[in-house]
């Protein structure tokens, strides 16, 4: 899997550009009578202090509660470690996308520190850093004394995860399907974790919301313009060393196939990404380009991506048809999801509304 976001890019809102025109599967299933919430928004039954939740395992709630996280709760990681996490009040989130999470259920105040790769919200972006998801050190992360590391299962590598349990230092890892369930099973996780599964359930069926509102506007707006439908190629880019096709598994191509468009990656049978070459991607002939935002800028912007051989004689290249997003608005399957597809679909799928910006 092709490391996802390289470098910090701080920014307040989503960015993309338009030219001339994670992971492994994780189940989800039910946890204990105890994290439901009822249907009048207040807790059916108080939790138990020292009930057991596998990381992975969610039941259907209500409204979220702004209370306090409830704690201890003893969860079982994606590693297969029981992990008992009784102090949320110093949280180090060691991925991007955990880190969003975390902040968009209101513990935000409680992070005392993220990775390079946390570029979302603002907030996260601001605290100290300790290096890049996939090449921790254990010195670094210790030194800001947390009650409890949350990482997903690309953080690493995994020695350093050792050396954190073994000072003391809650590690959860969750896993979570890199499609679009992916988001709302990611925010029950990470909400249970912390103590707060009322609010992360009702987060998680926001964002389900929202993804089913954009997916259902791709299919309308597919449907009205009829035709063959459009062909697209996410290209992962990080200047001349790195230009790859992502396919199955991107988690782009979740998006992508919401979106209502043919994932020439995933025709190709490309798992995860491969390496740009000239005859495959002039074969797959996409109509369109989606980038992120740092890759476009990696190649020289929207002329230097339509110069590389591989791209010059596609027809996207030829049109110059290129989408550009944020790298963590596009790869990190969060709570702006929903955000990110519908922005890929006005893109790709334009009509007079949002071509005039209204």
């Amino acid at each position: 899997m092709v490391d996802g976001i390289g470098r910090r890019r701080a920014w307040g809102t989503r960015a993309w550009v338009v030219a001339a025109v994670p992971l492994l599967l994780a189940s989800a299933c039910g946890s204990s009578d105890d994290d439901t919430v009822g249907s009048g928004g207040e807790r059916a039954a108080a939790e138990d202090p020292a009930s057991e939740t596998t990381v992975g395992t969610v039941a259907p709630a209500g409204a979220a509660s702004e209370a306090a996280p409830v704690l201890p709760v003893t969860v079982t990681g994606a590693d297969g470690d029981e992990v008992t996490v009784d102090d949320a009040s110093r949280i180090i989130p060691v991925n991007g996308d955990i880190a969003e999470v975390v902040f968009a259920l209101g513990l935000g105040d409680q992070v005392v520190a993220t990775d390079l790769s946390a570029t979302y919200p603002p907030e996260a972006d601001a605290l100290p850093e300790i290096g890049y998801q996939r090449t921790l050190l254990a010195e670094q992360i210790v030194g800001l004394s947390p009650t409890v590391v949350l990482a997903n299962t690309d953080a690493g590598p995994p020695e350093v995860l050792d050396q954190l349990r073994a000072t003391g230092v809650a590690v959860v890892v969750i896993d979570y399907p890199h499609d679009l369930t992916g988001p709302a099973a990611k925010i029950r996780l990470v909400a249970q974790a912390l103590g707060v599964p009322a609010r992360g359930e009702a987060l998680a069926r926001e964002v389900e919301a929202t993804i089913a509102d954009a997916t259902d506007q791709a299919a309308s707006r597919v449907e009205a313009a009829g035709g063959s439908p459009l062909r697209a190629a996410f290209l992962y880019l990080r200047g001349t060393n790195v230009q790859q096709v992502g396919g199955r598994g991107s988690g782009v191509d979740a998006l992508l196939e919401a979106a209502g468009v043919v994932d020439v990656g995933v025709e190709l049978g490309i798992d995860e990404f491969q390496p740009l070459t000239d005859e495959a991607l002039l074969e797959a002939a996409p109509d369109v380009l989606v980038v992120t935002t740092t890759g476009l800028e990696s190649v020289g912007g929207i002329g230097g991506l339509v110069e590389i051989p591989a791209i010059a004689g596609t027809p996207a290249g030829r049109d110059r048809r290129v989408i550009a997003l944020d790298d963590q608005l596009l790869l990190g399957l969060g709570p702006r999801a929903g955000d990110a597809l519908a922005e890929l679909v006005d893109q790709l799928h334009p009509t007079d509304d949002s071509t005039s910006g209204g």
